[in-house]
Parts: C-alpha cells; structure tokens; sequence
C-alpha cells in the first residue's frame, strides 16, 4: 500500500500476498496473508484485520461480478 487511510498514525505499512488457485470445479480459492509494520508499539487488533479482509474480499468480488457479466474485457 503507498498511501491510504489504513494506515493512520499506527502503521508505517501493509504488504498483502494474494493467490488464486484453480478448483476442480472452473473456479478459483484466493488466499490471502497480510503483515503490519507497525510504529512504535503499537499493536494490530485481530477485529481490524477481520475488516480490512471482509473490505478487500468485498472488492474481490465487485471485481469478479464485472468479470463474468463482460468476457469480451479478458477473452
């Protein structure tokens, strides 16, 4: 992330790792890990990951709706 709210004063900064792998079914399983560089001692609560993940998977799937209803984008 270069900039953005998540950070506030707390973080310095948020690397996401994010992999999609096929299923035998035509679809995909996205996995997700994130890691914190805080500042100072600041200490990153479990229930502020569970939002910034429900926020990126909510994306994800706006992402993939737009997908699936225009083919022509990726095809």
């Amino acid at each position: 992330m270069i900039e953005g709210d998540p950070l506030g004063d707390k973080l310095e900064s948020i690397a996401y790792e994010v992999k999609f792998e096929a299923t035998n079914d035509g679809g995909c399983l996205c996995k997700m890990a994130s890691s914190y560089k805080t500042i100072g001692d600041f200490d990153v609560k479990e229930e502020d990951v569970k939002e910034g993940r429900e926020s990126t998977i909510g994306i994800y799937k706006v992402v993939e709706s737009y997908l699936l209803e225009n083919p022509q984008v990726y095809a």
